[in-house]
């Protein structure tokens, strides 16, 4: 018979062609959670399928609907509706009731993978260039004042342009293109950068140098690449955000700006994308910190004639 490895149990257990993995599971002496039942009317049970995709039956008709609500992955599988015809590898993902009640997402709300879900996007970042030192010769409401400025544009570029703000750093913050699958993903992330760089040179620095006599500079960077999507949070304050090497990529791609006194750098995947579209500058070849190999960076500095301008939320593919 058919073998399913259950991890984190490490255990091994025989399975029947007609059981389910949540049967075979639950034979065994497995803590299963199944909140109801095993009748596929929530995700509770669901498997992360490590190998031996090959020989899981396709979903059937209630797992399809629930798959599609809360865009499941491929390999995201639930164990009640799933049965197997060979050897797999499978990975309990809610493990005590402390999970299921963070993780039972069938609801009408989940629209963004609240679950995980691995998706192209373009990924930005933004960063307040010598904040610290900023931070220290002006009072702290002052500070307050200016980073309520800040983002007040920042979150306005990023929306105007369909993205998300995933999360904000104290200095800055992280925005996600492409959550709607939009084909113009990288383009909104450079037009939301440019709206960015314009609403820092004609508003914030004119009024830090007016009130506080000191500079006012941002760094960007941007990258397009892989990267796992869901939402974080609980209520009110659920949002999205990505977690994958494609957004260290990106922090790594932004820090750079500082030691090549550019503001606005790209990766080759991300101009890629873009390239019909924008004005290019200087193009370098660096060493990103923990990332082995050398990376071509390219700085971007404005948008072509023609480029489309209306490439929000509406855009979609």
């Amino acid at each position: 018979m058919p073998q399913i490895l259950f991890l984190p149990d490490g255990r091994t257990v025989e399975a029947s062609i007609s059981e389910s993995i949540l049967s075979a599971s639950l034979r065994a002496g497995i803590s299963h959670t199944n909140e109801c039942r095993g009748n596929a009317r929530c995700s509770t049970c669901r498997v992360l399928i490590l190998n031996g995709l090959e020989f899981c039956c396709p979903r059937n008709e209630k797992e399809q609907a629930l798959a599609a609500q809360l865009h499941f992955a491929e390999r995201v599988r639930l164990a009640c509706q799933t049965t197997i015809l060979g050897n797999v590898v499978v990975r309990r993902l809610i493990l005590d009731a402390n999970d299921a009640g963070l993780t039972d997402q069938r609801k009408d709300t989940t629209t963004h993978g609240s679950v995980g879900e691995e998706r192209q996007m373009a990924i930005l970042f933004v960063d307040i260039r010598n904040s610290t030192g900023f931070a220290d010769s002006v009072p702290p409401f002052d500070v307050i004042h200016v980073l309520r400025r800040f983002y007040h544009h920042m979150d306005k570029a990023v929306i105007d342009h369909g993205g998300h703000v995933a999360c904000y750093t104290g200095d800055g913050l992280l925005a996600l293109f492409g959550v709607e699958r939009s084909k113009f993903a990288c383009l909104q992330a450079v037009l939301a950068g440019l709206d960015m760089l314009r609403c820092v040179k004609e508003d914030l620095q004119p009024y830090v140098k007016r009130l506080f006599k000191r500079t006012f500079r941002i760094g960007i960077g941007l990258h397009f690449g892989q990267a796992v999507v869901g939402t974080l949070g609980g209520g009110l304050q659920e949002r999205i955000t990505a977690i994958g090497d494609a957004v260290n990529i990106a922090s790594r791609v932004e820090r750079t700006n500082k030691k090549a006194k550019t503001e606005f750098l790209v990766t080759e995947a991300a101009l890629r994308e873009v390239w019909d579209y924008v004005h290019v500058g200087r193009s370098i070849d660096v060493n990103l910190p923990g990332k082995t190999g050398t990376y071509t960076l390219h700085e971007i500095v404005g948008v072509q004639n023609g480029a489309p301008q209306t490439a929000g939320r509406a855009a979609r593919s």
